[in-house]
């Protein structure tokens, strides 16, 4: 699939180390684009463009890395960003959310997610500068806008879901019926990654409970490593949390 670079090489030795891979969008579908974001440590976010305006779901790691996508964007469509989605309170989908505030968009997340990121969001930039030392002292900025634990947009579009515990206690599923597209955040990826937070007694009940609901699903988002998936990374993520020993 074709790439496209989000930035000028100027602008990203400006953010970034040296070494450090650039930020990208990879189309997917004609109307969704998975932001591979290689700064810090490898996320992958969603871009949906609507008939009328574009959803960004996860805010990406910080408000340069945001800047970033809402550059890109403006190339890709004359649509405007009018809505982002906290999929989670963690840094790599809330980092941003200040540089998506400043044009304008609203910032969606569950009352759980809002209320972990007022709690823990300072913490989490010391966190992160353990395995990032370069992070930046980025604003916490919270969501303003808040949904329940079955929500969507669109018109119909987009849908969240939270069905339980599972990375951390607020990850959200988002389903798009119409490209049988589901994106995981950190909740299904091909490894374990960072377990800390996990639940792991509710983590398999909740995709369990995803699988329960028989959603015709094609392709899985994963939120870290490589992106793009088959439905099956439901059942090899519940064989690694079976075989993990904390």
């Amino acid at each position: 699939m074709k790439r496209i670079l989000l930035a000028l090489a100027a602008l990203l030795l400006t953010l970034a180390p040296a070494a450090a891979a650039p930020l990208l969008l990879v189309p997917l579908k004609p109307n969704i684009y998975v932001v591979e974001d290689y700064f810090y440590a490898r996320e992958n976010s969603l871009v949906y463009i609507g008939a009328d305006h574009v959803t960004v779901i996860g805010a990406t790691w910080s408000p340069q890395t945001a800047d970033l996508v809402i550059a890109v964007i403006a190339k890709l469509t004359p649509l405007p960003i009018t809505e982002v989605v906290n999929t989670t309170h963690d840094l790599d989908r809330t980092g941003g959310n200040a540089a998506f505030r400043k044009i304008g968009a609203r910032i969606i997340a569950t009352q759980l997610t809002a209320d972990l990121l007022a709690k823990e969001g300072k913490d989490q930039i010391a966190e992160t500068r353990k395995f990032a030392p370069d992070y930046p002292e980025v604003p916490i900025v919270l969501p303003d806008t808040i949904v329940g634990d079955d929500f969507t947009l669109q018109n119909g579009a987009i849908r969240g879901l939270y069905l339980g515990p599972s990375h951390k206690p607020d990850d959200i599923f988002v389903w798009l019926p119409n490209e049988k597209v589901l994106y995981a955040g950190c909740i299904l990826k091909p490894q374990l990654g960072n377990m800390a937070g996990a639940d792991l007694a509710e983590y398999p009940k909740t995709l369990h409970k995803l699988k329960a609901m028989n959603l015709p699903i094609e392709i899985v988002v994963a939120g870290h490593y490589s992106a793009v998936h088959k439905a099956d990374l439901i059942d090899k993520f519940l064989a690694l949390l079976e075989a993990y020993q904390p």
